[in-house]
């Protein structure tokens, strides 16, 4: 029952009891009308249609700025004609109109509906709402079916350059194995595998094992980048907040797209790297969320990362640090062959400044970022 009705209902209970109680017919007469409507709306909501929903979101992944589309199939598996009605189905904060036409006992219609992506984020659609009601609006129903369906809404991406190729310090490579395969520095021998390059055979080694051996190769010359994300809440506001996340994965698709070794670590606890899919880190950033945690010590952060075979490189995106993050870099500056850190934020005026052994880049937007990297790259 809507507002309206439990309005009717009241007073039509209260005209009819002071007609009876003065006894004035009249009022007992409208009384009972407005009684008689609310009764009427309820028995033309009452007992719900035997309809079943099924839903497909085409695509399920896109990028922020681009659109999907939400299809329907409605069934009618009553007895009896289903009228035409308007359903609600939600996305997000936000709700989507459905119009569902009638159907026949066992018919089904399909419905199509575009969704315009505006933000990053992870989505569910759904549930659909049916709402019937009476042609005055004293009653109405909500019927929830069709459960929710996720649609993973992936950030902007801005085409910037990658971190230029550094030398490594160990010419023979990562004993741990770690460097990535290819180039022509050679590691090791192992066994034959499907898919490996026969001209890489080592076949005096293959006689004297019995087994078909090959030379492991290894390239110590790309580029091996870490990004170290600071989620922290309140370094942001909502805008930086998304400018920084554009920022390290634009960063991470320009090392993923040219296969170079990279890792990213948020204040989180979230860590993803190159062994993953193209899709697995794609999702990782659509589901990065801000953390209440207290401020990222950014220099144990990058001490951190300088363990790990894959960060000789490193980027670290920040909001609004303060002097002491950026004092805490300068004792592990020497740790990498490139250190560059990344401040967001929408009053930033965007400068780059050049230091010992690092650079600092402050930078309002993301598209103030790409700008200022690829100048500074490309140098």
């Amino acid at each position: 029952m809507t507002p309206a009705g439990r309005g009717t209902l009241v007073a039509g209970a209260i005209v009819a009891a002071i007609g009876i109680g003065i006894g004035y017919p009249t009022l007992v007469a409208m009384g009972a009308t407005l009684l008689a409507a609310v009764l009427i709306a309820l028995i033309l909501v009452g007992r719900p249609p035997d309809m079943r929903c099924t839903r497909r979101v085409m695509p399920d992944r896109v990028t922020a700025g681009d659109r999907a589309v939400t299809e329907l199939t409605i069934t009618n598996h009553g007895r009896r004609t289903t009228p035409a009605a308007e359903g609600r189905e939600q996305f997000g904060e936000r709700s989507i109109t459905v119009d569902i036409p009638s159907l026949e006992p066992g018919e089904s219609a399909v419905v199509t509906n575009e969704i315009e992506t505006r933000d990053r984020g992870v989505f569910a659609v759904g549930p659909l709402t049916v709402r019937r009601g009476d042609p005055i609006g004293l009653a109405r129903r909500g019927d929830l079916d069709s459960g929710t369906t996720d649609l993973v809404v992936y950030p902007r991406i801005h085409d910037v350059s990658p971190f230029p190729a550094g030398i490594r310090r160990d010419l023979e490579g990562l004993p741990s194995g770690e460097a990535a395969e290819g180039g022509i520095t050679f590691s090791n021998l192992r066994e034959y595998v499907p898919g490996d390059d026969l001209r890489l055979v080592h076949w005096r080694s293959s006689a004297r094992t019995g087994s078909l051996m090959v030379r492991h190769n290894i390239d110590v010359h790309r580029p091996r980048t870490t990004v170290i994300l600071d989620t922290t809440r309140n370094l942001y506001d909502r805008e930086s907040f998304e400018d920084a996340i554009r920022a390290a994965a634009s960063i991470v698709v320009s090392a993923m797209t040219r296969r170079f070794p990279f890792t990213v670590r948020t204040s989180g606890g979230g860590i993803i790297d190159d062994r993953s899919s193209h899709l697995a880190v794609m999702d990782f950033f659509s589901a990065v969320e801000p953390n209440d945690d207290e401020t990222m010590d950014l220099g144990a952060a990058a001490v951190a990362a300088s363990r790990d075979p894959a960060g000789l490189s490193c980027a670290i995106i920040t909001g609004r640090a303060g002097v002491d993050a950026l004092r805490s870099l300068g004792p592990v500056r020497n740790r990498f062959e490139h250190l560059t850190m990344i401040r967001m934020g929408s009053d930033q005026q965007s400068r780059v400044f050049e230091l010992a052994g690092a650079v600092l880049m402050n930078v309002g937007t993301s598209e103030d970022f790409a700008h200022a990297w690829n100048r500074r790259m490309r140098r």
